[in-house]
């Protein structure tokens, strides 16, 4: 099964960066430049991941996040926040508050680059063991009726 990774970062470059990064791990990228865009891709797409950068303009990551949050995919759909904010205790309270699986600080150098794909790996592990557990309590649930 290949994995669908929605890159929300209004940033060319950025975007660039991580669809590059990501290509040649075997995920299937699709991208939006704003939370507006990326609430709308993931209405109509089977998105398993969002990247999210936090300042980005229509709508920014909060904004993406408070929308985000009102829909039956925010339990289901891991979000890693990448961000050039590099205070503490804002990540910490958006992290915590939105329940995020993790963050990446900007720039994404070769380091950061390393790290966040490691993060994506994790968090795509995290969801696919989600669906496998939510598909065997379906199918105990239908044979025990």
């Amino acid at each position: 099964m290949i994995n669908t990774i929605l890159v929300t970062d209004d940033n060319a470059l950025d975007n660039a960066i991580l669809r590059n990064s990501l290509y040649h791990e075997h995920y299937n990228i699709i991208s939006a430049l704003n939370g507006r865009e990326a609430l709308d891709m993931i209405e109509s797409r089977n998105v398993d991941l969002i990247l999210l950068d936090m300042i980005m303009p229509v709508m920014d990551g909060i904004a993406f996040l408070n929308e985000f949050k009102k829909t039956s995919y925010y339990h289901t759909i891991p979000v890693i926040m990448t961000t050039s904010i590099d205070k503490a205790e804002i990540i910490e309270k958006v992290v915590t508050e939105f329940e995020l699986f993790d963050y990446v600080i900007k720039p994404l150098d070769p380091i950061n680059r390393l790290i966040l794909v490691n993060k994506i790996k994790a968090a795509i592990r995290y969801r696919n063991a989600v669906k496998e557990l939510q598909e065997l309590k379906s199918k105990m649930k239908q044979d025990g009726e």
